[in-house]
């Protein structure tokens, strides 16, 4: 009985999970800026590891847990990559932008 009621819960679980990441999907893909992409994009990759260890317990597969602990690094390591991407090339532009100014204004110091 118990269990009936625990398997229950996770299905209603991962329903509630599966529709909270398409929601993350429309902001991913809808988003205005490149950090509410970033910020979607980094919440599915959570979701996707409760999914992972919710669908091992039900299975009761211990290994899922190993996989979910390597997909954490791995998607911890794309959004670092992601957000460096971003940020070189949010500082880098205003400083193209200077080094055009300079050479159209040579007698302005």
């Amino acid at each position: 009985m118990l269990d009936d009621i625990i398997r229950m819960v996770l299905h209603v679980s991962m329903i509630f999970i599966s529709v909270t990441m398409c929601i993350c999907l429309v902001r991913a893909i809808k988003g205005p800026t490149f950090a509410d992409r970033i910020i979607a994009i980094n919440m599915m990759c959570v979701k996707t590891i409760l999914l992972i260890v919710i669908v091992g317990s039900i299975l009761e597969e211990a290994f899922l847990v190993d996989v979910a602990l390597v997909y954490a690094l791995l998607s911890f390591v794309a959004i670092v990559v992601l957000t460096r991407i971003m940020l070189r090339s949010h500082f880098e532009k205003p400083l193209e932008r200077d080094d055009e100014n300079k050479k159209e204004a040579p007698g302005e110091e």
